[in-house]
């Protein structure tokens, strides 16, 4: 059937085309310009030119169609003829409808880019408008808290510089004093010499040490002046041998007493010493130490045997049973007075 359409068609095309070949030769060889106005359905509005040589009848009636002939061969084409001159331009026709939309064309290259235009002058600032009268609407409710987001932490980002040193503070307030006030007095016992102290007199410290601030005075070998009231630190040390005056055994004891204008009073807690399961205790070292409040000036301070039974000797340089040509170094004691508050 596909075949049989073709072959149809062309047996239609070959005639007109060989026709109109043949109707062109025929024209060009007998002087006819096919250009002009040559109306081949009614000579009569043909031009003159298109018609000459020719000697018009009436038209006769028209016969009836011919067989068909055969089909003769392709003529040669004939040359072009001349292009005639261009007609009027006709009047435009009325527009036909859009016709289908065009598949979108290739993006055209960029144009270059134009100068810069010139800045313009800037304007004149506007007058401030009034300001607006209105009230302020009510804070609206706080919305829920979002949920916490999930994420990675980052890593840690470089150590910035050092920023500059801040400015220096204000200057504090000055602290508490330190230890400025003190005093030592002390004891050396030359060998074979003995002091006694019997109950309730004081002990002997008959050289002065180091001393500072002058608070702490010593009035004798065995009182010493507290000039200001306040609290001190006493520490006291004695070498000595205990005698027992009675069938007791011998009970050697030391402690500290103060005058604040009243005489001597023996402060019990400052109490130390000891107690021998002999007759004689021979080389007996004592030691106390205590912090002391005074409430009134010049208070004064003695470090006394308060046993009343027993009698003491400073003296620890002729110890018994010692072997022949031996020696013994002699002994020291020690007073230590340390201001740690003034309340003056």
């Amino acid at each position: 059937m596909k075949k049989w359409t073709t072959f149809s068609a062309l047996a239609l095309i070959f005639p007109i085309l060989a026709f109109g070949d043949l109707a062109s030769n025929f024209f060009q060889q007998n002087g006819f310009a096919l250009t002009k106005n040559c109306n081949a359905n009614d000579p009569q509005k043909s031009d003159k030119s298109c018609c000459e040589g020719f000697i018009h009848g009436p038209i006769g009636p028209t016969g009836p169609t011919g067989a068909t002939g055969a089909t003769g061969e392709r003529g040669k084409r004939g040359k072009t003829g001349a292009t005639g001159a261009t007609g009027v331009t006709g009047a435009t026709g009325s527009t036909g409808p859009t016709g289908p939309r065009g598949h979108h064309g290739c993006p055209g290259a960029t144009g270059p880019t134009g100068p810069t235009g010139a800045t313009g002058a800037t304007g004149a600032t506007g007058a401030t408008g009034a300001t607006g009268v209105g009230v302020t609407g009510a804070t609206g409710a706080t919305g829920p808290t979002g949920a916490t987001g999930v994420g990675t932490t980052g890593p840690t980002g470089p150590i910035g510089p050092v920023g500059p040193a801040g400015s220096t503070g204000p200057t504090g307030p000055t602290g508490p004093t330190g230890i400025s006030n003190f005093a030592e007095f002390y004891t050396i016992v030359p060998p074979g010499v003995t002091t006694s102290v019997p109950g309730g007199t004081p002990y002997i410290f008959n050289t002065d040490g180091a001393n500072n601030g002058g608070v702490v005075v010593p009035l004798s070998t065995t009182n010493f002046q507290l000039t200001v009231p306040g609290v001190y630190l006493v520490y006291y040390q004695a070498v000595i041998n205990i005698t027992v005056q009675d069938s007791n055994f011998p009970v050697g004891e030391m402690a500290i007493a103060l005058n604040s204008g009243a005489g001597f009073t023996t402060l019990n807690y400052t109490v130390v010493g000891g107690m021998s399961n002999t007759s004689t205790t021979n080389g007996a070292d004592i030691v106390g130490m205590s912090l002391v409040t005074t409430t009134v000036a010049n208070t004064q301070l003695q470090i006394i045997n308060p046993t009343s039974l027993t009698t003491i000797y400073a003296d620890a340089s002729t110890e018994p049973n010692l072997p022949s040509g031996a020696t013994v170094a002699q002994f020291s004691s020690h007073l230590i007075i340390v201001l740690l508050l003034n309340n003056s």
